[in-house]
C-alpha cells in the first residue's frame, strides 16, 4: 500500500533491502524512499528491526543484500567523511562517562567538517554550534557538564549535536521514548521545524502511535520482517491496519482542531 508520491524528490531510495545480524535476517527484500522536506517515522511491534534499520541506513550495520542509494550514489561508495557530513543519527540514548561541556559536544557535530585532524574548524564558538544551541533552546545550559543534565536535556544536547552537522537526512532511533511528554513534544517539534525550514529528510522510529500521528508526514508500518504498510499518515492510520499491525482493537478518531488522527485502544 503507497501513497501517490512518484513526482517527490528522492534523496535516499532502497532497493530490496535485506537487514540483520550474520546469518540472522531481520528485515527482508524492503522497498522505499526518503524526500526531502518529509517527516517520516517507522512504526511496528517491539522486536520488529526498527533500530535495524536505522543502524543499516547509517552503516553501523552493513547490509545483508540490496541496495542503498544516496542522492543517486550507492551508499556503500561514500567515504565514512562523506557519509557523516550527510546523515547524522540522534540515538535512543548516548552514555557519555566524562564531563564535557554541553558546548562541545555539540561542536563535536562539526568533526566532519575539518580538513585534517587537527584541522581549523573544530571551533567551539562556530556559528553553527551558536545556531544549534539557540534552535533547540540550551544555549544557556553550554557551560554545564553533559553528566548533570536530564534526560530530556540530553536529549536536546544530542539533537542539537546533530543540527551542528548540518546533514541532509536525519535519523532519529527512540529519540522520545524515555522522556515526559513536554520533552518529547519539544524534540519532535525541533525536527519537524527543520525539515520544513532546512528541507531536511528525517526518519524517525516510533513507539508512541498518537505522536507518531501528530508530526510524520508518512510513515512505514513494519511487522514480520517486512514493511507492511506505507503511506502518507492519514492513508495508513485506520482501525484495521493498525488491528493488523498490533493485534489489538483500536479505535481512530479526528480531535476538533488538529488536523491529524489520533488512536485510543479498546480494552
Amino acid at each position: 500500500m503507497a501513497s501517490s508520491h512518484e513526482n517527490w524528490d528522492v534523496l535516499f531510495e532502497a532497493n530490496n533491502l535485506s537487514c540483520g545480524y550474520g546469518t540472522q535476517v531481520v528485515l527482508n527484500k524492503l522497498n522505499f524512499k526518503l524526500w526531502p522536506g518529509f517527516f517520516c517515522g517507522v512504526l511496528g511491534p517491539n522486536g520488529c528491526g526498527k533500530s535495524t534499520l536505522i543502524n543499516t541506513i547509517c552503516r553501523v550495520n552493513e547490509p545483508l543484500s540490496g541496495s542503498m542509494k544516496f542522492a543517486g550514489r550507492e551508499l556503500s561508495m561514500l567515504s565514512r567523511q562523506e557519509l557523516a557530513t550527510n546523515i547524522a543519527v540522534v540515538p535512543q540514548e548516548t552514555h557519555i562517562a566524562f564531563p564535557f561541556k554541553v558546548r562541545e559536544v555539540v561542536a563535536m557535530g562539526r568533526n566532519p567538517h575539518l580538513t585534517s585532524f587537527f584541522g581549523a574548524g573544530y571551533d567551539l564558538k562556530n556559528e553553527k554550534v551558536n545556531r544549534a544551541l539557540a534552535a533547540t533552546g540550551i544555549a544557556h545550559l553550554s557551560e554545564r557538564d553533559i553528566t548533570h543534565l536530564s534526560g530530556g536535556e540530553r536529549q536536546l544536547v544530542l539533537l542539537a549535536r546533530a543540527l551542528a552537522q548540518e546533514p541532509k537526512l536525519l535519523l532519529l532511533d527512540e529519540p522520545t521514548s524515555n522522556l515526559d511528554i513536554s520533552h518529547a513534544v519539544k524534540i519532535l517539534s525541533l525536527v519537524s521545524a527543520g525539515v520544513a525550514q532546512e528541507k531536511l529528510a528525517a526518519l524517525a522510529v516510533f513507539h508512541d502511535l498518537n505522536l507518531a500521528c501528530l508530526f510524520a508526514d508518512y510513515l512505514f508500518l513494519v511487522k514480520d520482517g517486512t514493511i507492511r504498510y506505507q503511506g502518507e499518515t492519514r492513508e495508513v492510520i485506520t482501525e484495521k491496519i493498525l488491528t493488523d499491525l498490533y493485534e489489538l482493537p483500536v479505535k481512530v478518531y479526528s480531535p476538533p482542531g488538529i488536523g491529524r488522527p489520533q488512536v485510543s485502544v479498546l480494552v
